[in-house]
């Protein structure tokens, strides 16, 4: 049965795979945007933390997930793990400016 499964699903498998190549090269070209806007907030003396934005953020893509036939709590639990490790590496930024500074 496992022959067959290969078979049957070989393609699908193929699109899978193509597909979670693009949300890894998405995460990382969101990920650079997000180091630059690290350096931007560092350089204009802005806040790392912007409450209103992960707010903001949240809403829209909980209201884009039910068009996409997506469950909001999906992927409001998926993008807050996404905001968070983003949070984490601009804090990691943001300190690293800051004693290059001082």
């Amino acid at each position: 049965m496992s022959n067959d499964a290969a078979v049957v699903l070989g393609s699908h498998r193929a699109q899978l795979d193509r597909i979670n190549g693009q949300l890894v090269d998405l995460l990382a070209e969101r990920m650079q945007l997000c180091r630059s806007i690290a350096r931007l907030k560092s350089a204009h003396g802005i806040s790392m933390m912007q409450p209103q934005r992960i707010s903001s953020t949240l809403d829209l893509v909980r209201s884009l997930s039910s068009a996409r036939q997506l469950r909001p709590d999906y992927v409001d639990r998926l993008f807050r793990l996404i905001i968070d490790e983003t949070c984490d590496e601009e804090l990691r930024i943001m300190a690293s400016a800051a004693k290059d500074e001082g």
